[in-house]
């Protein structure tokens, strides 16, 4: 009978240049993986900002201390106890900034036209804790893509403050993760190693090219070969997981071709996809993007549900009253009422120490708090309770408030990232810790 290994998750695999891999979750490692609770972030973002008047308004009020929501946000009440908002929160940087420019900065906190840029929130919890899982973080966005500068279509933002493309192929999300499909797998194989001979002949080149340039521009060269050494790195962890099988999921409720057309079942879908990675433990941290502020198919939407005009057009509508906002607060509606549903899953599958959703923070929310105002941020932090958070509160913060940073360096503490800094924090954010 072969003898049994005992590898220690944390083995490094060493390669070219000193290069460390972390491995991937082998059988000899399950007994550590199995012992060990994930913690995870979904970050959600809307961009124009929410409804913020009357009965349609997006902050709840309180009823006897109690937090209460309105008709947009309604079908959070069954959760509110297990629901932090938080009012008057931003990014400094950011405030001066264009009106349609800080989705690119809402998880970063960098002003979208700085020369250095802070990675996202999500990307610096991936790089802690991303080699544990098959991908490090899932990236998604409903329009897909960079978008311009300025005008994003992505929240998340490598360790260079470079935009990573958002996906918004439900398909190809699911062959990605689920389909084990031998006939897939051979294509998978063979784009890995096309990719991976693209990448040998660019160091080829790079090498040649370094002997021959001055020192300024050999630094930018370097600059961007650590970029193409991440591609090579994630080239090599895809190949060693591709030897793991991928785990098998119910395929019921998944409508995998669906599109803007029909777009409550496409968010419906790309919620279940992250339901399902999260289960699987197929990764630990997502970010999604449910509205640009670009002008896209996306921004027709509200069309569809038949309230009159663009998002776009809707929030600035909005700035003018409780009567105005009415109809952003039915579009409000429609994004809540998904996400609850969302939520309301990870609530409902236990784990170790309660559910999903305890092991789970979901923070939603907004760079504006109406059209172009880049102030005030409308946040939302649901679950993670076994991560420390203490919910059922309505933090309103006065004129005096600390950066935005300083909550999301809260968080990578609370996801075990052993951070003393996220971009301009000044200190943690422990109201909403127990």
């Amino acid at each position: 009978m072969a003898k049994k290994m005992n590898v220690h998750r944390r083995t490094f695999l060493r390669g070219a240049g000193g290069v460390a891999l972390s491995l991937p979750l082998l059988d000899c490692m399950a007994s550590e993986a199995e012992s060990e609770v994930p913690k995870r972030l979904l970050a959600l973002y809307v961009g124009h900002g929410f409804a913020l008047h009357g009965d349609w308004g997006w902050y709840p009020t309180l009823v006897e201390g109690q937090m209460h929501f309105g008709k947009s946000m309604e079908a959070f009440n069954p959760l509110a106890g297990r629901i932090s908002v938080v009012q008057g929160l931003e990014h400094p940087q950011c405030v001066s900034a264009g009106g349609h420019s800080t989705a690119d900065s809402f998880l970063t906190g960098s002003n979208p036209a700085a020369a250095v840029k802070s990675p996202s929130l999500d990307q610096i919890a991936a790089m802690t804790h991303g080699h544990k899982t098959r991908y490090p973080s899932l990236v998604l966005g409903n329009e897909g893509g960079l978008g311009g500068e300025g005008r994003s279509n992505t929240l998340s933002y490598n360790q260079f403050g470079r935009g990573i493309p958002s996906t918004n192929n439900l398909r190809g999300l699911y062959d990605a993760m689920f389909n084990s499909d031998p006939a897939l797998q051979q294509k998978q194989h063979q784009r890995l190693s096309k990719d991976q001979r693209r990448v040998d002949r660019v160091l080829e080149s790079y090498r040649d090219l370094k002997q021959r340039l001055g020192r300024e521009d050999s630094q930018k060269l370097e600059h961007y070969m650590h970029a193409l050494r991440d591609v090579e790195k994630d080239i090599e962890r895809l190949e060693l997981w591709m030897n793991k099988p991928k785990p098998q999921v119910a395929t019921d409720g998944l409508a995998l071709d669906a599109t803007v057309q029909d777009p409550t079942t496409f968010i419906r879908t790309m919620y279940s996809l992250i339901y399902l990675a999260f289960k699987t433990d197929s990764t630990r941290f997502a970010s999604y993007m449910l509205q640009s502020m670009n002008s896209s198919a996306w921004d027709n939407v509200p069309i569809q549900l038949g309230l009159g005009v663009t998002h776009h057009l809707l929030a600035h509508n909005a700035a003018a009253g409780a009567e105005q906002s009415i109809p952003l607060g039915k579009y409000d509606k429609f994004q809540a009422d998904l996400l609850a549903e969302f939520v309301q899953k990870l609530a409902d599958t236990p784990e170790p120490g309660g559910s999903m959703l305890d092991n789970t923070i979901v923070m939603y929310g907004s760079s504006n708090s109406q059209t172009h105002v880049n102030t005030d941020y409308p946040l939302m932090l649901v679950g993670g309770e076994n991560l420390g958070l203490s919910h059922g509160i309505f933090h309103q913060l006065g004129d005096t408030t600390p950066p935005l940073s300083n909550l999301f360096l809260t968080l990578l503490n609370a996801l075990d990232v052993p951070a003393a800094q996220f971009s301009d924090s000044t200190s943690t954010f422990s109201q909403i810790m127990k």
